[in-house]
């Protein structure tokens, strides 16, 4: 390998006021950021940066280049035995390779230059030169106090070989980095010798607050923060007003100073100075007004250091604050502050979404705009997430208690953290709701439906004529859609439809509504004759629920399967081309018998699937590897899902009858017993129909789909998309464009939007957002809690101890009997995956959660709402899951309630970042 062909134009030396934005594959984030807050004009400590020129020249000199990358080659991340033996060989042979003499003089120069008496730091600033997004921070080593030149091309060569340490070595393989590739610049720069020194954050990196700074700050040089060895002192600062909004001071125990004789010492401070003050308020106004212009000039929230040292401040490094949510598309419309709600959450789904799957919902909910419209301006999105505007009915006096009942559904914090942000004085304003006389008409004539289902009419009947009005109306979505070719007229029709399926949801939602509400008012009138226990099994195995009947149906697949020996043998041997698997079952009277039900299934369930709100997804038609396995699962654990409903059933039956016995007795007692009846029949005949409505929108979507992937190939057929799966990367206004003659650059603008949705995958949705990017933090407080506990909403009773599962994808992975699923989120996609679980972990939801009511129904713990719960619990903890008090436990010892605010804070920590990637 002609190791310096690759940068043979490149100087050696760059000093800071040389580099430009082009010199970023040469120098690194570091240098290149260094060079452009120097251009900018920022109190930049002056410096220089060794290119990859010098770093390449330098492997070279050492006359092994091809023997070290073919070492690396070679390595398997998961020995970790071997990575470290291949890095100190390698290390041990570069730290006694001489720099070339050509490099120590330019060196030299750019060092007596900037003044040989000074001290200096010298940090790396690695390159992934195919990839210079790539971030490697913390993965070389820093040196500070340098002094002299000899400590100065030691310091250099170090960091040279910092890069192959093991921790940079695992790093580039378990992420499948080129090591050839990646090469290292090293910084160069005179030392602060500070006498304070810190972090600043241009927005909050706790709540997200765009218009809160925060800064920290302690005495001497900034290790001693970043590295954790001391609480520092926090003020937090309005950007708008410059107001001072909080001090924090903390005890600050230790100090780390620079050493005359060059390195760092750790003194402990005397007692006078650890409670004082670290910043007086000029400071802390002056660091406040070089935060905002440095935001300014990057155009987005940023993490600085910064130091102090004769009373003036240097800017040490910037960079861009990655934990933040993005809130490009909640841009308060009027100037007040607005609250948004995750429509994700709401539908128990928070994986980022493509455009179309985006711009599909606005069309589906006709509140707001008018029919046809694209846009509704009452639903945003950022971040790949939908979100809604409920900044009015919080703002209505009578419609928040309704914002408030609804959203602790699916979380029970929801109201105190909307609550905590409508105490702001820039949320307050006047309503503007006004209904108009007809849609009060018709708000009324549903609440008249709802009463009737609930108190007078005969439902008996009810689902069954439902269901038979969704098939003939997915019957006839599918023959209009089929009337019309490929093509913007088809496009057109699909649009037309998706305004007709709210409406349509009105033949039974007053009805379901009915049920829902028989199914709360039924337990809390048991409770006063039941006990708790008995009282919970009235609201189990109801029947007429479509995802506890598509729990059977799978069930009874594999009891079937179970019966055939030639079966039994044909799932332990499951195939990932499931099709092809299928094919070959095929050829025995076994499976031919088989496959007749699994089609019989699918016609019914096969739109179904994970995150199927999402149309870009796959769903069980295309993918029915995940049903296989569980129905494998199933076999093996000899499991039949329908003796346990038929029993939950059999224990409803004995527990109403008990209440009818016990309530009876009084002077009121006929009276109670009517009451019971009416509300048990309610909840036996229309209580399952909680999700109908989901599962008429999902095979609704499924048409939709089907009729895309057919425009997909005609549009690819005709040069304008460069594959089918480009289609999700529309809006439905472009996907009406791209038909007509349009020079839109189309590729380039997928291309970017593809790159958008895998980093939005990696962004936490909040559940509760403001217009200034706020996200109210709120936690759970359960009394007499370990310290260690991780503490959620309790919505399934019981306790179980067990082995973790972290999924993210039900599709590529599946649980074993007796493991405790962890989880993000569920959707009736991940239903199968409840058959083995001995207990529940969730990230989001609330009691009514999918997750919650399967839980439920399966009779397994369930805590939902744990903050961060798959990043803290990982595969193979050993965890007791406490579904009475809202507890999680990590049992091996390991502590996984890290502070939250010491998180957010040092989550931009280099050394955290790559422990955060090792560790998961």
């Amino acid at each position: 390998m002609d190791f310096m062909a690759m940068t043979s134009h490149v100087p050696y030396i760059l000093n800071f006021f040389e580099i430009h934005a082009a010199d970023l594959p040469v120098v690194g984030g570091k240098g290149a950021n260094l060079g452009e807050m120097t251009a900018a004009g920022f109190p930049v400590p002056e410096g220089f940066c060794l290119t990859t020129a010098a770093f390449r020249r330098f492997i070279e000199a050492s006359g092994q280049g091809e023997d070290i990358y073919a070492l690396l080659e070679r390595v398997d991340s998961g020995d970790m035995e071997g990575v470290r033996r291949i890095g100190e060989q390698i290390r041990t042979t570069l730290v006694a390779v001489p720099i070339p003499e050509e490099i120590v003089q330019a060196v030299q120069n750019a060092w007596q230059r900037i003044g040989s008496k000074h001290a200096y730091a010298v940090r790396s600033s690695a390159t992934a030169e195919d990839l210079p997004d790539a971030s490697f921070a913390g993965q070389q080593d820093t040196y500070l106090n340098v002094r002299g030149l000899d400590a100065l091309l030691d310091a250099i060569r170090r960091c040279w070989v910092s890069l192959f340490n093991d921790r940079a070595i695992l790093y580039r393989s378990r992420n499948r980095f080129s090591h050839r590739d990646v090469a290292l610049s090293v910084v160069v720069q005179r030392m602060v010798l500070s006498e304070l020194a810190g972090t600043l954050f241009t927005a909050d990196p706790v709540t997200g607050h765009r218009h809160t700074l925060v800064i920290d700050a302690s005495f001497g040089l900034g290790e001693a923060l970043v590295s954790g060895l001391v609480s520092p002192d926090s003020y937090r600062v309005d950007k708008r007003t410059r107001a001072i909004l909080e001090r924090e001071i903390a005890e600050k125990t230790v100090a780390i100073w620079p050493d005359p004789g060059g390195g760092t010492r750790q003194e402990v401070l005397p007692p006078e100075m650890r409670t004082r003050a670290a910043l007086n308020d000029a400071q802390i106004l002056a660091l406040a007004d070089l935060g905002c212009r440095v935001e300014s000039h990057y155009g987005q929230p940023q993490d600085l250091e910064w130091a102090i040292a004769e009373d003036r401040i240097y800017l040490l490094q910037t960079r861009p604050i990655t934990s933040l949510y993005p809130i490009d598309g909640l841009a308060s419309p009027d100037g007040t502050l607005h609250i948004y709600f995750s429509m994700g959450h709401q539908q128990n789904m928070t994986r980022a979404m493509a455009p179309l799957s985006l711009s599909t919902f606005p069309l589906l909910i006709p509140f707001g705009h008018e029919p046809g419209q694209f846009d509704n301006p009452y639903l945003r999105t950022s971040g790949g997430r939908l979100f809604a505007d409920i900044t009015q009915p919080l703002r209505h006096p009578i419609l928040r208690r309704g914002v408030f009942i609804l959203t602790s559904q699916f979380d029970a914090l929801a109201p105190q953290a909307l609550r905590l942000v409508m105490q702001r004085p820039e949320f307050r304003g006047p309503h503007r709701m006004h209904f108009s006389y007809r849609f009060l008409r018709g708000v009324l004539r549903i609440l008249g439906r709802v009463f009737l289902g609930l108190w007078w009419r005969d439902l008996s009947d009810f689902v069954a004529q439902t269901n038979e009005l969704m098939d003939t109306f997915i019957a006839k979505i599918r023959r209009r859609f089929r009337a019309q070719p490929p093509g913007k007229a088809q496009i057109q029709e699909m649009l037309a439809a998706m305004g007709e399926l709210f409406p349509f949801f009105l033949n039974w939602v007053p009805e379901a509504a009915a049920g829902i509400a028989a199914t709360r008012l039924l337990p809390r009138l048991a409770r006063h004759w039941l006990p708790p226990e008995k009282v919970e099994s009235l609201t189990l195995g109801i029947p007429g629920n479509v995802v506890n009947e598509m729990n059977l149906s799978l069930s009874d697949l594999a009891a079937l399967a179970r019966r055939s020996p030639v079966l039994v043998e044909r799932f332990k041997h499951l195939e990932n081309d499931a099709h092809a698997w299928l094919d070959k079952t095929a050829q025995t009277e076994d499976g031919r018998l088989f496959l007749k039900a699994w089609q019989e299934f699918l016609t019914r369930y096969g739109a179904r699937g994970p995150a199927e709100i999402d149309i870009m997804m796959p769903r069980w038609y295309e993918d029915p590897l995940p049903l296989l396995r569980v129905i494998a699962g199933h076999i093996e654990k000899e499991t039949n899902s329908r003796i346990h409903f038929t029993a939950q059933a059999q224990a409803r039956e004995e527990a109403f009858i008990e209440l009818l016995s016990l309530a009876q007795r009084g002077l009121m007692g006929p009276l109670r017993v009517r009451l019971l009846k009416r509300l048990y029949h309610v909840l036996t005949t229309v209580g399952g129909m909680r999700e109908h409505h989901k599962f008429l929108a999902v095979r609704f979507l499924w048409e939709v789909k089907q009729v895309l992937k057919e425009n997909a190939a005609c549009l690819v057929a005709e040069g304008k998309l460069a594959t089918p799966d480009d289609i999700w990367f529309l809006t439905w206004r472009e996907l009406l464009a791209i038909w007509d003659e349009d020079a839109t650059d189309w590729g380039t603008v997928i291309s970017r939007r593809r790159a958008d949705l895998e980093r939005y995958q990696k962004l936490i949705p909040p559940l509760i957002i403001t217009s200034d990017g706020e996200t109210p933090v709120v936690r759970y407080q359960v009394a007499g809690a370990p310290p260690n506990a991780l503490q959620g909403n309790p919505v399934s009773p019981g306790v179980v101890e067990g082995v973790a599962h972290v999924i993210h994808d039900p599709t590529n992975e599946s649980l074993k009997p007796g493991e405790i699923l962890v989880a993000p989120f569920t959707d009736p996609g991940w239903t199968p995956l409840f058959i083995n679980a001995a207990g529940l972990v969730m990230e989001i939801g609330g009691v009514l959660a999918h997750g919650s009511v399967v839980a439920r129904e399966y009779g397994i713990p369930a805590v939902v709402g744990v903050r961060e719960a798959t990043k803290k619990i990982r595969n193979g903890h050993h965890i007791r899951v406490d579904g009475n008090r809202g507890l999680v436990e990590i049992l091996d010892g390991v502590d996984a309630a890290v502070e939250e605010n010491t998180s957010a804070r040092q989550g931009q920590g280099e050394s955290d970042a790559i422990d955060n990637i090792l560790n998961g």
